[in-house]
């Protein structure tokens, strides 16, 4: 490295506009996608006025990856077949492909960086598909996820041959060696690079934090396209990372605490990822060769820890210290996740899913069962006087209260139910793939076990109850654009089912509180016995 003072320097006088930038028509056609008011007739006519981009962007529409069955011989028809978002992405990857092929970078291997890329972006796509985020926009922010290392080397080519190093290294591993090496890191430079270019924000906002603590200022839209590619950057480190056992562990962490993906699911991921790759380099003309699939990519690192062990026999103490060890900081590591999410998801006195968690996993039902067709339903409860519970008896028998009734619904509720604390007294149970019918006889259930706790305290017997508000949700849509279409809803949808089961629940309070009722179903009675425990396992 040359002398860190003045390259520190070098650094600090950097504007956007001595980052490299993709040719002036790129440019355009990237501001015009994000044009709601944009034709296919005026973005053909922006992009005929590069015929290098015109050639290219004929061959892409012609090639397997779209699949068209007939010749695609115009501009005109080429930006029909693709669509607005996949124009986007593939004047985004040709531009920068273009760039670094012009700039010229002794010592840096772009194959290997174009593959990581690759892997990053199909990676956000599939998980955007599995989560009902717009595919071409996920696939877009992977695409320009790690542009920011590239503008780094293009301004730095002395740096460029470090690339090897840090594609062995994982996300976590990667930013910090950025910050060592450069004095600032990709995602920083991304977000200079996402100004410069007028990208908008629904791309430049998970580009520029995906390595932050973006949970606080973040829309659930942004949220949610910002934890995929943080996902994505991991996935593409089991395929490149060194320690690939580790970065395998995180993935599985990850996807289980922002999306709620079990063992197989995540299994499947990534065992779709290499030949998506492969169909995605074809399409762009990268000459990447067949990619390990995720078995054989286990396999190696399996063999490697073996190996290794073989030929160190003489230091087979020292070996099996250092796995112990690796093993116990391993297992402090996931205690500490596990202790991390505790906070960041649960509500500390009940337990509880909190508001945020709550708000996420009931977005992630909702791409479900827009897919499925299922129906889902949701119930709001509220502790009637509960104002008064507290004012007369103090607010630690209220907290005990509260406590006792998180009890009652982890009991009465089944293990795919989510129970939330999403203020005060307030109560939220979603409940999936479930009908009018079974909702109904869940939220009696609950009602009539909460209605039968008994509190002892100095001045008496203290007895509560609750009244309900409930709403089931069906996707009508049967066709996969009418899915997709509701899916890019999917705010709009949570907000309208919470607004429907609030207003349940005020006519429950004002009919006399204690009682259920479910949106276009009237009142419902109290019944006399509460219903049977097996009865909605049958719905």
């Amino acid at each position: 490295m040359n002398d860190a003072a003045g390259l520190f320097t070098k650094l600090g006088r950097i504007t956007p506009g001595d980052l490299p930038s993709p040719p002036e028509v790129a440019i355009r056609v990237m501001r015009a996608c994000a044009n709601a008011d944009i034709t296919s007739r005026q973005l053909a006519d922006l992009v005929s006025s590069d015929t290098v981009l015109v050639a290219e962007l004929l061959r892409v529409a012609n090639s397997p990856f779209f699949g068209i069955g007939r010749e695609v011989n115009s501009v005109s028809q080429a930006v029909v077949v693709m669509g607005i978002r996949s124009l986007r992405n593939f004047v985004l990857g040709f531009s920068a492909r273009e760039s670094l092929r012009i700039g010229g970078l002794p010592g840096f291997d772009a194959l290997s960086y174009w593959e990581t890329v690759l892997h990053r972006a199909v990676s956000a796509r599939l998980l955007a598909e599995m989560t009902g985020v717009d595919i071409d926009e996920a696939f877009t922010v992977g695409m320009l996820q790690d542009i920011g290392l590239l503008s780094l080397f293009l301004v730095f080519p002395e740096q460029a041959a470090r690339w090897e190093r840090l594609r062995g290294l994982n996300p976590d591993e990667r930013h910090r060696e950025e910050q060592a090496s450069f004095g600032t890191t990709h995602d920083q430079v991304a977000a200079l690079l996402c100004k410069s270019w007028g990208l908008p924000e629904e791309l430049a906002f998970p580009i520029a934090n995906h390595h932050g603590d973006f949970h606080d200022a973040a829309s659930l839209a942004q949220l949610t396209i910002t934890r995929i590619i943080t996902c994505a950057d991991w996935i593409a480190a089991v395929f490149a990372a060194t320690d690939k056992r580790l970065a395998l562990a995180r993935c599985r962490k990850l996807l289980g605490d922002y999306f709620g993906f079990n063992g197989d699911t995540v299994d499947q991921l990534f065992a779709a990822v290499p030949a998506y790759v492969e169909e995605v380099a074809g399409a762009l003309n990268l000459s990447l060769g067949p990619q390990p699939s995720f078995d054989e990519i286990v396999g190696r690192a399996n063999r490697e820890l073996i190996e290794t062990a073989g030929q160190a026999q003489d230091r087979a103490p020292r070996l099996e210290y250092a796995l112990a060890e690796r093993e116990r900081l391993a297992e402090e590591l996931q205690l500490a996740y596990e202790r991390l999410a505790q906070l960041a998801y649960y509500d500390s006195l009940t337990a509880l899913v909190n508001r945020r968690r709550f708000d996420e996993l009931f977005s992630a039902e909702i791409a479900r069962h827009s897919r499925s067709g299922k129906s889902l339903s949701l119930v709001m409860l509220d502790l009637d006087h509960f104002k008064k519970i507290n004012d007369s008896h103090g607010h630690p028998f209220g907290d005990a209260v509260l406590q006792s009734v998180s009890g009652v619904l982890k009991a009465t509720l089944r293990s795919a139910d989510v129970a939330a604390r999403i203020g005060g007294e307030e109560l939220c149970l979603l409940l999936p793939e479930t009908t009018v019918e079974g909702g109904r006889i869940a939220a009696e259930r609950v009602r009539h076990a909460i209605e039968k706790l008994l509190f002892p305290h100095e001045r008496g017997e203290v007895r509560l109850t609750a009244s309900f508000g409930g709403v089931t949700w069906r996707c009508e849509a049967q066709d996969l654009q009418s899915v997709r279409a509701s899916l890019r809803k999917v705010p709009e949808i949570m907000a309208g089912i919470m607004d429907s089961a609030d207003r349940m629940l005020y006519l429950s309070k004002k009919a006399g509180r204690n009682r259920l009722t479910w949106a276009d179903d009237g009142l419902t009675k109290k019944p006399a016995d509460p219903p049977p425990r097996g009865g909605r396992d049958k719905v």
